[in-house]
């Protein structure tokens, strides 16, 4: 979200210096024109220069006249003026803009993802149509929407004054929902009890009084827009902590609620949206509050179902928790400490770990493994001088809470799917010591890792196993490590002179063929004799080696739609190299052929080929092996071979499977290439096979 700052006092004065400016020039061209005219204009050139541009006509891009550049100036002035005038007009409708140094703001929305040239787009974003249309514009709208709304769900025919469905006014607030303006003005028109109500009320309509067949879609999508809204309203730069209190009192039971039953019903509800940005004081303060209340004071939640057939958790801290997996600096600042409040961060993880979870289903447990993922993202932080600080440390201090917490407080058969995706991030981005206890290493005998002391072998590798039995989890955690590979194969290449480069890249091979093996070790650990679980496991195997041979080859944006591993909102943290949501496999692997199970000998082919496309784009390879991959395949290019610029270079498929890997054993075949030879050689199922064993040989806590 973007926000502009303007000083209104030094903006005015700016304004009036252009102005003056624009006046004393169009002074000089009329004295100029009046000299010229009654010396009967003998210069044409003068004659042109200072001819008057008509009123309200806007000088074309050609034209250089005196009266053309004075338009301009003033144009300008009116440009900064309807700014400033936004700015102060936004903040006086009751919405707070205004900055610690006293400059107000306006908002525009970010470039959305993908956009090459942010240049370009703030040229055509910042005019003064859209400062309006996105500051005092959006709250006059919402202002209309909501008392439409309400007029909507009074009325017997389902539509307000303006003769607008209940459908069609949501439909309208859909559009406008990500905007701070729009949702604080929307919000604005209702306490927060009314705020909860609307849930029940849209709830009503859906169930009763709505005739179309897809009620509970509908109700979904008003949910997710009230969600949406009150998430922009939430935001730091609207004052939206300011909310926080409101919503406390309206969900509390030892305050009177006369409208609702379950208020903290409705409040998960909303915050637990997918992918719904709430404010970072917002959620910092709700979540304050939210704890103080004894979970079994809140009566839980039970049929009949909503309109679209969920059962919302009751679960004080649930839906905070959850709204928290989208915001990493909100998760950061609960669930570790800033250097001054220490004893207030080991109470709360004390409180965590003393919880009664289990009175409402254990749903909390789901948003508690969303805040910590978000969290862990700022392993990677490290030199990040727009992360909190010493956000790298306090994240490492929470994961070595929070790994300990989901194997001693949470019971094995307890673990949700949410739970062991998101558990999967904060594993994955635990990289390091993942790849080492791969190899053999401990995180018990030296202080080499990140958690050396503080998490021990057997509660990292039980976490493990309870989460790799997920196929998102698994593919999670393949994304991960392929990306944490991809990144120790090109700073270790880019350290190797050429006499090591050969042997550095085998070795960095050899590691990452130990971590796959070792993934798929725990898997076959974790199905145990179930001769099911076993096949399950094989085939999400399948997939994590296509995933963690993609991302090897070609970076993490080839499993994320080329954004990154935050894929999930503004406010979720990523270096590109740590991981802020799960990955969800279906979705992913759509139009992958993958492999129904997996052996050792499937993933030293894959990873072998892999290796050939990394030594090829090193420059490690034979001309003649190049050239074999041009003519090699009867005549003709193998299918990994193009030319770029007229550059022979050797790709990668997309994703690297067992099948797709075989065409790079056959060019391999045909050749007699040293480098190819040492990595087929190297990279032996052997690699693989002591990771695997590693894997099989977990220490798992039962």
């Amino acid at each position: 979200m973007a926000y502009i700052k303007i000083d209104t006092d030094a903006m005015q004065t700016v304004i009036n210096n252009i102005n003056d400016y624009a006046n004393a020039a169009d002074g000089a061209r009329r004295a100029i024109r009046r000299s010229s005219e009654y010396h009967y204009d003998p210069v044409e050139s003068v004659v042109t220069d200072t001819e008057p541009l008509p009123d309200l006509l806007n000088p074309a891009p050609g034209n250089t006249t005196i009266s053309a550049n004075v338009a301009r100036l003033r144009e300008v002035a009116y440009q900064l003026r309807s700014r400033r005038q936004e700015a102060i007009d936004i903040n006086e409708s009751g919405i707070t803009m205004t900055n610690p140094d006293g400059t107000l703001s306006y908002y525009l929305p970010d470039p959305p993802p993908g956009t090459t040239d942010e240049a370009a787009y703030w040229r055509n974003m910042d005019t003064a149509a859209n400062v309006h249309a996105y500051n005092t514009g959006a709250a006059e709208a919402a202002k209309a929407d909501a008392a439409a709304l309400d007029q909507a769900l009074g009325s017997l025919d389902g539509t307000a004054k303006d003769g607008r469905t209940v459908e069609q006014i949501l439909n309208e607030a859909a559009k406008h929902r990500d905007i701070p303006a729009y949702g604080a003005s929307f919000t604005d028109q209702y306490t927060a009890e009314e705020y909860l109500q609307l849930v029940y009320a849209l709830d009503g309509h859906y169930q009763i009084s709505y005739d179309g067949d897809d009620g509970g879609e509908q109700f979904s999508k008003s949910v997710e827009t009230l969600s949406h809204i009150l998430a922009a309203a939430s935001q730091d730069q609207v004052g939206g902590a300011d909310l926080a209190a409101g919503f406390t009192d309206a969900v509390n039971p030892d305050i009177s609620q006369r409208q609702l039953e379950s208020p903290m019903t409705a409040l998960n509800a909303l915050l637990s949206v997918p992918d719904t940005a709430y404010g970072t004081g917002f959620l910092g303060a709700l979540a304050e509050n939210l704890e103080d209340i004894d979970p079994t004071s809140v009566p839980a939640s039970g049929p009949p179902p909503f309109a679209n057939g969920e059962f919302y958790t009751a679960d004080p801290l649930a839906g905070v928790l959850t709204a928290m997996g989208s915001n990493s600096e909100a998760a950061l600042k609960y669930l570790t400490s800033d250097g001054t409040n220490d004893a207030d961060i080991e109470k709360r993880w004390e409180m965590l770990r003393q919880r009664d979870w289990d009175y409402h289903g254990g749903a909390g447990l789901d948003g508690l493994s969303a805040a910590t993922a978000a969290a862990s993202a700022y392993r990677g932080a490290d030199g990040d001088p727009k992360a909190p600080t010493d956000a790298a440390e306090r994240a490492t201090w929470m994961t070595a809470q929070a790994i300990p917490f989901f194997v001693d407080h949470v019971e094995e058969a307890d673990f949700t799917a949410t739970m062991k995706q998101n558990l999967a991030v904060l594993l994955g981005n635990s990289p390091e010591e993942l790849a080492g206890l791969a190899r053999g290493t401990s995180l018990e005998i030296n202080q080499r890792y990140g958690l050396s002391g503080l998490v021990t072998d057997a509660e990292f590798e039980t976490l493990l196993y309870r989460v790799n039995d997920d196929e998102n989890a698994a593919g999670t955690l393949a994304a991960a490590m392929g990306q944490y590979h991809r990144n120790q194969i090109d700073t270790a290449m880019a350290a190797a002179d050429a006499s090591e480069a050969e042997a550095t890249l085998t070795s960095e091979y050899t590691f990452a063929a130990k971590t796959i093996g070792y993934l798929d070790g725990i898997a076959e650990l974790r199905a145990g004799d179930d001769s099911a679980a076993q096949a399950d496991a094989k085939s999400n195997m399948g997939t994590a080696l296509s995933v963690f041979s993609t991302v090897l080859g070609t970076g993490v944006s080839a499993v994320t739609g080329g954004t990154g591993m935050a894929v999930a909102g503004p406010l979720l943290y990523s270096t590109g190299s740590t991981i802020a949501k799960p990955i969800v496999v279906d979705k992913l692997t759509r139009d992958w052929n993958t492999p129904d199970t997996i052996e050792i000998a499937d993933m030293k082919r894959v990873l072998t080929a892999q290796a050939y496309v990394d030594a090829a784009n090193y420059g490690l390879l034979n001309d003649t092996t190049i050239e074999a991959a041009a003519t090699g395949n009867n005549g003709g290019p193998f299918s990994f071979y193009t030319e770029v610029d007229g550059k022979p270079t050797i790709t990668a498929p997309d994703p690297m499977t067992p099948e797709a890997a075989q065409e790079y054993m056959i060019w391999y075949g045909d050749v007699h290439d040293s480098t190819m030879n040492s990595l087929d050689t190297t990279i032996d199922t052997a690699s693989s096979n002591s990771g695997y064993e590693e894997g099989k040989a977990a220490k798992v806590i039962k």
